[in-house]
């Protein structure tokens, strides 16, 4: 087969394409359109088209060829169920239960300790005015307070 020039022909393009169409189309896998574009590329590559006809050969010839027989029989081992070592389930139920233990004792200690202070009040990040922050659940539109100008900072209205 090292001697087949259809095997040396281009590696990219619509070569390669129609080498895979060709291969699709034997399994029943091509579009109508692939299989057009397919015989309208065999027609004008010589190289394609060999390739196309060894390859319906060569699986026509291993699809009607009986199915052999080995000639050495040999068994499958029985799968079965394997069993492990007790110490070896013992040492994994250990790990287990340490690392769930470990989890329970550890989400309880690191919690912070009950306050009994009141939240601080939520502030509008950027007119730092607590009141625009109360007025929003009652629908009311309240535009912000323009900033006071800072000098080095940005012109007013830019963010």
């Amino acid at each position: 087969m090292a001697g087949e020039p259809y095997l040396h022909a281009f590696a990219h393009g619509p070569c390669e394409r129609a080498r895979q169409w060709s291969s699709l189309r034997l399994d029943g896998e091509l579009s109508e359109l692939e299989e057009a574009l397919l015989e309208k590329h065999l027609e004008s590559c010589a190289l394609c088209e060999a390739f196309d006809a060894g390859l319906r050969t060569s699986t026509e010839l291993l699809r009607t060829a009986p199915a052999d027989r080995p000639s050495v029989g040999f068994n499958v081992p029985d799968a079965g169920r394997r069993r492990l070592p007790l110490a070896r389930v013992l040492a994994v139920a250990g790990v287990l239960g340490a690392a769930a233990l470990g989890s329970i004792v550890g989400s309880t200690l690191d919690r912070p300790a009950p306050s009994s202070e009141r939240p601080a009040a939520q502030v509008s990040f950027l007119t730092r005015d607590v009141s625009q922050l109360r007025e929003l659940p009652r629908g009311k539109r309240v535009a912000p307070d323009a900033p006071p100008h800072q000098p080095g900072g940005p012109p007013e209205g830019l963010i």
